[in-house]
Protein backbone atom coordinates (compact mmCIF):
# COMPACT_ATOMS: atom_id res chain seq x y z
CA UNK A 1 0.00 0.00 0.00
CA UNK A 2 1.47 3.47 -0.82
CA UNK A 3 1.54 6.27 1.30
CA UNK A 4 -1.21 8.47 -0.04
CA UNK A 5 -3.37 5.76 -0.40
CA UNK A 6 -2.86 4.73 3.59
CA UNK A 7 -3.54 8.49 4.17
CA UNK A 8 -6.18 8.27 2.29
CA UNK A 9 -7.97 5.27 4.43
CA UNK A 10 -7.15 7.63 7.22
CA UNK A 11 -10.02 9.94 6.43
CA UNK A 12 -13.07 9.41 8.29
CA UNK A 13 -15.13 11.98 7.12
CA UNK A 14 -15.86 14.11 3.76
CA UNK A 15 -15.46 17.14 5.93
CA UNK A 16 -11.49 16.27 7.13
CA UNK A 17 -11.15 14.99 3.02
CA UNK A 18 -11.95 18.37 2.39
CA UNK A 19 -10.12 20.36 5.09
CA UNK A 20 -6.74 18.14 4.65
CA UNK A 21 -6.59 16.82 0.99
CA UNK A 22 -6.46 18.96 -2.61
CA UNK A 23 -5.15 17.73 -6.01
CA UNK A 24 -4.25 14.20 -6.54
CA UNK A 25 -4.98 13.38 -2.82
CA UNK A 26 -8.63 14.64 -3.16
CA UNK A 27 -9.35 12.98 -6.01
CA UNK A 28 -7.84 9.24 -5.00
CA UNK A 29 -9.96 10.24 -1.77
CA UNK A 30 -13.16 10.72 -4.10
CA UNK A 31 -12.14 7.31 -6.16
CA UNK A 32 -12.90 5.41 -2.44
CA UNK A 33 -15.17 7.79 -1.31
CA UNK A 34 -18.48 7.41 -3.94
CA UNK A 35 -17.95 3.33 -4.22
CA UNK A 36 -18.13 2.61 -0.14
CA UNK A 37 -21.22 4.95 -0.24
CA UNK A 38 -22.77 3.11 -2.34
CA UNK A 39 -22.24 -0.60 -0.63
CA UNK A 40 -24.14 1.39 2.06
CA UNK A 41 -27.54 1.55 0.29
CA UNK A 42 -29.68 -1.27 0.83
CA UNK A 43 -31.48 -0.80 -3.12
CA UNK A 44 -28.28 -2.23 -4.17
CA UNK A 45 -27.80 -5.31 -2.07
CA UNK A 46 -31.99 -5.42 -3.31
CA UNK A 47 -30.85 -5.56 -7.20
CA UNK A 48 -28.20 -7.95 -7.11
CA UNK A 49 -29.60 -10.49 -5.13
CA UNK A 50 -33.54 -10.26 -6.55
CA UNK A 51 -34.88 -13.29 -9.18
CA UNK A 52 -37.51 -11.22 -10.53
CA UNK A 53 -39.54 -12.79 -13.57
CA UNK A 54 -38.06 -12.23 -17.22
CA UNK A 55 -40.61 -9.34 -18.11
CA UNK A 56 -39.86 -7.62 -14.78
CA UNK A 57 -36.14 -7.94 -15.71
CA UNK A 58 -36.71 -6.44 -19.24
CA UNK A 59 -38.58 -3.16 -17.59
CA UNK A 60 -36.08 -2.51 -15.75
CA UNK A 61 -33.33 -2.71 -18.21
CA UNK A 62 -34.74 -0.74 -20.70
CA UNK A 63 -35.13 2.01 -18.38
CA UNK A 64 -30.96 1.74 -17.55
CA UNK A 65 -30.66 1.82 -21.12
CA UNK A 66 -32.56 4.99 -21.66
CA UNK A 67 -31.13 6.55 -18.70
CA UNK A 68 -27.39 5.46 -20.35
CA UNK A 69 -28.48 7.31 -23.77
CA UNK A 70 -29.34 10.26 -21.85
CA UNK A 71 -25.48 10.61 -21.28
CA UNK A 72 -24.63 11.59 -24.97
CA UNK A 73 -28.33 12.68 -25.80
CA UNK A 74 -28.53 10.17 -28.63
CA UNK A 75 -32.88 10.49 -28.27
CA UNK A 76 -35.11 13.67 -29.25
CA UNK A 77 -32.90 16.01 -29.76
CA UNK A 78 -31.54 15.99 -26.37
CA UNK A 79 -28.03 17.08 -25.87
CA UNK A 80 -27.38 15.24 -23.44
CA UNK A 81 -24.93 15.89 -19.93
CA UNK A 82 -21.81 15.39 -21.69
CA UNK A 83 -22.57 18.47 -23.80
CA UNK A 84 -24.23 20.07 -21.21
CA UNK A 85 -21.74 20.05 -18.67
CA UNK A 86 -19.08 21.38 -21.92
CA UNK A 87 -21.66 23.81 -22.37
CA UNK A 88 -21.02 25.24 -18.60
CA UNK A 89 -17.55 24.94 -19.19
CA UNK A 90 -17.54 27.20 -22.54
CA UNK A 91 -19.18 29.90 -20.95
CA UNK A 92 -17.11 30.51 -18.35
CA UNK A 93 -13.97 33.35 -18.43
CA UNK A 94 -11.93 30.91 -15.63
CA UNK A 95 -8.79 29.76 -17.61
CA UNK A 96 -8.98 26.53 -15.66
CA UNK A 97 -12.68 26.08 -16.89
CA UNK A 98 -10.62 26.06 -20.12
CA UNK A 99 -8.49 23.07 -19.43
CA UNK A 100 -11.16 20.97 -18.16
CA UNK A 101 -13.08 21.93 -21.37
CA UNK A 102 -10.89 20.40 -23.71
CA UNK A 103 -10.69 17.28 -22.01
CA UNK A 104 -14.70 17.16 -21.98
CA UNK A 105 -14.98 17.82 -25.86
CA UNK A 106 -11.96 15.31 -26.35
CA UNK A 107 -13.80 12.28 -24.65
CA UNK A 108 -17.08 13.56 -26.49
CA UNK A 109 -15.08 13.35 -29.25
CA UNK A 110 -13.67 9.54 -28.51
CA UNK A 111 -17.60 8.70 -27.99
CA UNK A 112 -18.65 9.53 -31.46
CA UNK A 113 -15.69 7.90 -33.33
CA UNK A 114 -17.47 5.86 -35.97
CA UNK A 115 -20.74 6.75 -35.05
CA UNK A 116 -23.89 6.93 -37.85
CA UNK A 117 -27.33 8.67 -37.37
CA UNK A 118 -30.33 6.48 -37.89
CA UNK A 119 -33.70 7.78 -37.76
CA UNK A 120 -32.81 10.85 -36.32
CA UNK A 121 -30.98 8.00 -33.40
CA UNK A 122 -27.23 8.73 -32.89
CA UNK A 123 -25.49 5.08 -33.25
CA UNK A 124 -22.55 4.98 -31.41
CA UNK A 125 -20.24 2.22 -30.54
CA UNK A 126 -21.82 1.95 -26.23
CA UNK A 127 -25.10 2.20 -28.39
CA UNK A 128 -24.59 -0.99 -30.51
CA UNK A 129 -23.37 -2.92 -26.84
CA UNK A 130 -26.88 -2.27 -25.29
CA UNK A 131 -28.96 -2.80 -28.28
CA UNK A 132 -26.79 -6.60 -28.22
CA UNK A 133 -27.92 -6.74 -24.23
CA UNK A 134 -31.44 -5.71 -25.13
CA UNK A 135 -31.88 -8.05 -27.35
CA UNK A 136 -30.44 -10.96 -25.66
CA UNK A 137 -32.88 -9.85 -23.04
CA UNK A 138 -35.26 -10.77 -25.89
CA UNK A 139 -36.74 -7.42 -25.95
CA UNK A 140 -37.68 -6.79 -29.83
CA UNK A 141 -36.21 -3.67 -31.88
CA UNK A 142 -39.87 -2.26 -32.17
CA UNK A 143 -40.02 -2.42 -28.37
CA UNK A 144 -36.87 -0.57 -28.48
CA UNK A 145 -37.65 1.72 -30.93
CA UNK A 146 -41.53 2.62 -28.77
CA UNK A 147 -39.82 2.73 -25.06
CA UNK A 148 -40.16 5.91 -23.21
CA UNK A 149 -38.46 6.47 -19.82
CA UNK A 150 -40.68 6.35 -16.89
CA UNK A 151 -41.03 8.84 -14.19
CA UNK A 152 -38.25 7.56 -12.38
CA UNK A 153 -35.37 7.76 -15.21
CA UNK A 154 -37.43 11.10 -16.50
CA UNK A 155 -36.72 13.22 -13.13
CA UNK A 156 -33.21 11.29 -13.09
CA UNK A 157 -32.76 13.16 -17.19
CA UNK A 158 -34.40 16.22 -16.19
CA UNK A 159 -32.30 16.78 -12.52
CA UNK A 160 -28.73 15.32 -13.89
CA UNK A 161 -29.46 18.04 -16.69
CA UNK A 162 -29.99 20.75 -14.81
CA UNK A 163 -26.78 20.32 -12.21
CA UNK A 164 -24.32 20.32 -15.91
CA UNK A 165 -26.26 22.76 -17.71
CA UNK A 166 -26.54 25.69 -14.70
CA UNK A 167 -24.12 25.01 -11.65
CA UNK A 168 -21.12 26.21 -10.89
CA UNK A 169 -18.27 24.62 -13.29
CA UNK A 170 -16.56 22.94 -10.45
CA UNK A 171 -19.81 21.88 -9.17
CA UNK A 172 -20.84 20.34 -12.62
CA UNK A 173 -17.42 18.43 -13.40
CA UNK A 174 -17.84 16.99 -9.77
CA UNK A 175 -21.17 15.76 -10.68
CA UNK A 176 -19.61 14.55 -13.93
CA UNK A 177 -16.86 12.46 -12.02
CA UNK A 178 -19.15 11.41 -9.51
CA UNK A 179 -21.18 9.78 -12.27
CA UNK A 180 -18.59 8.06 -14.27
CA UNK A 181 -18.02 6.34 -11.25
CA UNK A 182 -21.26 5.49 -9.74
CA UNK A 183 -22.02 4.26 -12.84
CA UNK A 184 -19.64 1.46 -12.73
CA UNK A 185 -21.04 0.51 -8.77
CA UNK A 186 -24.30 0.34 -10.49
CA UNK A 187 -23.48 -1.89 -13.20
CA UNK A 188 -21.96 -4.35 -10.97
CA UNK A 189 -25.01 -4.93 -9.47
CA UNK A 190 -27.22 -4.64 -12.39
CA UNK A 191 -24.81 -7.97 -13.74
CA UNK A 192 -25.20 -9.68 -11.48
CA UNK A 193 -29.28 -9.64 -11.57
CA UNK A 194 -28.65 -10.39 -15.00
CA UNK A 195 -26.41 -13.76 -14.99
CA UNK A 196 -29.57 -15.33 -13.34
CA UNK A 197 -30.51 -14.68 -17.20
CA UNK A 198 -30.44 -17.92 -18.80
CA UNK A 199 -30.42 -15.90 -22.24
CA UNK A 200 -27.76 -13.96 -21.41
CA UNK A 201 -24.28 -14.65 -22.89
CA UNK A 202 -20.82 -13.09 -21.24
CA UNK A 203 -20.46 -11.48 -24.26
CA UNK A 204 -23.57 -9.67 -24.02
CA UNK A 205 -22.99 -8.23 -20.96
CA UNK A 206 -20.20 -6.28 -22.37
CA UNK A 207 -21.57 -3.02 -22.77
CA UNK A 208 -21.46 -3.61 -18.39
CA UNK A 209 -18.10 -4.69 -18.27
CA UNK A 210 -16.45 -1.94 -20.23
CA UNK A 211 -18.04 0.34 -17.97
CA UNK A 212 -17.26 -1.28 -14.65
CA UNK A 213 -13.15 -1.49 -16.35
CA UNK A 214 -13.00 2.43 -14.31
CA UNK A 215 -9.46 2.05 -15.65
CA UNK A 216 -10.80 3.27 -19.61
CA UNK A 217 -11.59 6.91 -18.10
CA UNK A 218 -9.69 7.18 -14.82
CA UNK A 219 -7.01 9.70 -16.64
CA UNK A 220 -9.57 11.42 -18.15
CA UNK A 221 -11.98 11.85 -14.88
CA UNK A 222 -8.65 12.65 -12.91
CA UNK A 223 -7.45 15.21 -15.51
CA UNK A 224 -10.92 17.20 -15.13
CA UNK A 225 -11.58 17.04 -11.77
CA UNK A 226 -7.43 18.44 -11.32
CA UNK A 227 -8.76 21.61 -12.78
CA UNK A 228 -10.84 22.10 -9.71
CA UNK A 229 -9.51 20.75 -6.61
CA UNK A 230 -6.71 23.22 -5.95
CA UNK A 231 -8.47 25.14 -3.23
CA UNK A 232 -10.81 25.10 0.01
CA UNK A 233 -13.42 27.29 -2.42
CA UNK A 234 -13.59 24.93 -5.71
CA UNK A 235 -12.99 21.60 -3.52
CA UNK A 236 -16.33 22.69 -2.09
CA UNK A 237 -18.27 23.45 -5.61
CA UNK A 238 -16.76 19.81 -6.64
CA UNK A 239 -18.08 17.96 -3.53
CA UNK A 240 -21.54 19.86 -4.03
CA UNK A 241 -21.65 18.29 -7.34
CA UNK A 242 -20.66 14.77 -6.26
CA UNK A 243 -23.22 14.89 -3.19
CA UNK A 244 -25.97 16.30 -5.60
CA UNK A 245 -24.97 13.20 -8.58
CA UNK A 246 -25.21 10.72 -5.60
CA UNK A 247 -28.44 11.77 -4.41
CA UNK A 248 -30.04 11.83 -7.94
CA UNK A 249 -28.37 8.63 -8.42
CA UNK A 250 -29.99 6.74 -5.21
CA UNK A 251 -33.54 8.41 -5.71
CA UNK A 252 -33.06 6.52 -9.28
CA UNK A 253 -32.60 3.37 -8.34
CA UNK A 254 -34.75 3.32 -5.25
CA UNK A 255 -37.75 4.68 -7.62
CA UNK A 256 -36.89 2.01 -10.61
CA UNK A 257 -37.39 -0.97 -7.03
CA UNK A 258 -40.87 -1.37 -8.31
CA UNK A 259 -40.55 -2.13 -11.85
CA UNK A 260 -37.97 -4.88 -10.64
CA UNK A 261 -39.14 -6.44 -7.12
Amino acid sequence: MNEMTHNVNTINTPQQALEEYMGEQFIEWLGHYIPNEMQTWPIMGKIQSAHPKPEKVRKFAIQMFLAAEAFMGSRDGDPGFLRFAIANLSESDDPQAESALEILEKRRTDELVGHKVERGIVQTAKRDLWLRLLKALEISQEEIDRAEPKEPTRNYIAELSDVFSTLEWETAVGAFAALERSIAEEYKVFMELLKHNATVTEKDLEILTNSINTSQYVVTTSHVLDKAVFDRETKDLVWQGVTRQLEIQKDFLNDLEKYLL
